[in-house]
């Protein structure tokens, strides 16, 4: 890694198949900002296994991850619940930096999850909330939702 900062962002999707692509490209246009498109084994898969399992999974990607970026990241940037083992094995690792949190959805409401499923991501997106410097959301609506909560 070489000194300079960067922001990664943690893409869901690779960037064409991503809702928010816009966004992402804005974000992208921006120095020393860098994506990292999902890898081989999806996020939500990754979120279905034993929360341990998961944390424990992300924790040595974000190792490998992390070695191959061109310098060193002063901000996470992640757009979903189930990217949070990843980021914060990321975070473990960078003192200092920041995790950033877009929401497109509410996605701990998700009426398409059972109800095992709808705890877990309440519970991820409450950890990312809680941790996030920065929340960015794609409509007014969810950012008034946002601070009512």
């Amino acid at each position: 890694m070489t000194d300079q900062s960067l922001a990664v962002l943690l893409l869901p999707r690779p960037l064409e198949s991503f809702i928010l692509r816009d966004q992402a490209k804005d974000l992208l246009s921006a120095p020393g900002t860098v994506a990292l498109d999902p890898a081989r084994v999806p996020y939500g898969a990754i979120g279905r296994l034993p929360a341990s399992l998961s944390f424990e999974l992300a924790r040595r990607q974000a190792r490998r991850l992390l070695r191959r970026l061109p310098g060193t990241p002063a901000a996470v940037v992640i757009f979903h619940p189930f990217q949070v083992p990843l980021a914060f094995g990321m975070l473990d690792r960078l003192p200092g930096a920041e995790l950033w949190y877009g929401r497109w959805d509410r996605y701990e409401v998700a009426h398409d999850a059972d109800a095992r499923l709808r705890v877990r991501l309440l519970r991820w997106h409450e950890l990312a909330a809680e941790r996030s410097a920065l929340t960015f959301v794609a409509s007014e609506a969810l950012g008034a939702l946002e601070r009512e909560a």
